[in-house]
């Protein structure tokens, strides 16, 4: 689970738009909250600076920087 205020890496078509075919990788940057309204708030870090940005939800993918932990397999009955 991503934990307020981690490190993540965010990828979204609207920061491609935005920033340009760089962006497309991602931007790594802070998750600082999720709206009810549909959006994150992020702090993106980029080279000269950082910045806060409203992305839509709907739009925008969130990768946690760090792995989770592991998690004991759970057995599926077939």
């Amino acid at each position: 689970m991503i934990e307020r205020e981690a490190t993540v890496k965010i990828g979204s078509e609207l920061l491609v738009h935005l920033l340009g075919e760089g962006a497309r990788k991602g931007v790594n940057g802070r998750l600082v909250r999720i709206a009810d309204d549909g959006y994150y708030e992020v702090m993106l870090t980029m080279q000269n600076g950082s910045y806060t940005a409203l992305l839509p939800i709907a739009g925008t993918a969130i990768i946690a920087m760090q792995p989770e932990s592991a998690v004991p397999a759970i057995e599926v009955e077939r």
